[in-house]
């Protein structure tokens, strides 16, 4: 059987992010650990009152004056757990489809570390490569498979083994001078040229290095709406409608030269697009703010966000059907 997947919320996310808790707690038999990251005592006693609702459902809050990076707090729940497998997930991906254990323990079978949630702004079907940002999963010439970090598994010994070896964790690094000797001497020898390695990306060279087997999937029915974290969306006058239009996103330019694409500024700006559109719908669904509206020619765009809607609002209505979600969907309506 698979451990508590980790979850951690950042300050101002706790009420409208918990629909997608409820999505998961539908469509999985799995354990959540909700983790508050130097949430201020409301929103800490928010999410203890969120746990209290499920018994598969814990609380942990992380204090602290600001937000801990997401890679070293990994690194603090890893220590202060002792199963078998490590797992965590983030705060704004959805589940739409059934998903058992049973199913995510097969990929560990031939691996130590399983990944999924590739974002919604990504090309259907398309590879995504470099050390640039977490939604890749090959390294720029396609020799070394990158985990993301939205959905994960890892292997407690082979993951405990490697941050022993070399002395590094989950944390982004971004300069030569961050990187342990050990680790930098591998990078240098496969000629990594880096403008950062997200969290847990210099984890995958090091297990490439080890030989260590990486499984990457895209799993049905879950879906990663990044981009609604940011701190600028809370400043947001969400009472009246807020309008997306297409004025806000750059030419769609996607050739990247080879096989594999790189995240361009066009993806980069259509996640900011969906995560404040869903920021805005989420806090409407639970009665803080106006219906958001998009103007947009884009087919894409609009198929996307009408499926997400009505899949989003299937989830609040099967909430008010279950004892468990009827409870968490009345404690963030009242928040």
């Amino acid at each position: 059987m698979l451990p508590q997947f980790n979850i951690i919320f950042i300050p101002g996310t706790v009420s409208y992010q918990s629909i997608a808790l409820i999505s998961m707690l539908q469509n999985t038999d799995l354990n959540f650990r909700l983790v508050g990251n130097s949430l201020n005592q409301n929103e800490a006693k928010l999410l203890e009152q969120i746990s209290e609702c499920s018994n598969r459902l814990t609380y942990a809050n992380f204090e602290s004056d600001q937000i801990i990076p997401h890679g070293t707090l990994l690194d603090l729940l890893f220590i202060s757990e002792n199963n078998k497998y490590f797992c965590f997930c983030d705060s704004d991906l959805f589940l739409f489809k059934p998903l058992s254990q049973k199913q995510l323990l097969r990929y560990m079978r031939k691996a130590v570390v399983f990944s999924s949630g590739g974002r919604i702004e990504n090309e259907d079907e398309a590879i995504y490569a470099g050390f640039k940002g977490g939604a890749t999963t090959k390294s720029p010439d396609g020799k070394i498979d990158l985990a993301t970090s939205f959905f994960c598994i890892y292997s407690r010994e082979h993951l405990k083994r490697t941050l022993l070896k070399y002395k590094v964790g989950f944390e982004q690094y971004r300069l030569d001078s961050q990187i342990p000797d050990k680790a930098k001497k591998i990078i240098d020898a496969y000629e990594i040229e880096y403008e950062m390695f997200d969290t847990g990306k210099l984890l995958s060279v090091l297990y490439h290095y080890e030989r260590y087997k990486k499984s990457f999937d895209e799993l049905d029915g879950l879906v990663h709406i990044g981009g609604m974290s940011g701190r600028y969306l809370q400043k947001l006058d969400i009472t009246s409608s807020v309008v997306l239009d297409d004025s806000e996103l750059p030419s769609k330019n996607r050739d990247n030269g080879n096989k594999y694409n790189f995240r361009n500024e066009y993806e980069k700006n259509l996640k900011r697009h969906y995560g404040k559109y869903f920021y805005c719908y989420l806090n409407h669904i639970i009665g803080k703010g106006a219906k958001p509206t998009i103007n947009t020619n884009d087919k894409r765009i609009k198929k996307t966000i009408k499926r997400l809607e009505s899949e989003i609002s299937y989830v609040w209505e099967q909430a008010q059907l279950f004892h468990e979600t009827k409870k968490i969907a009345a404690i963030i309506k009242s928040s």
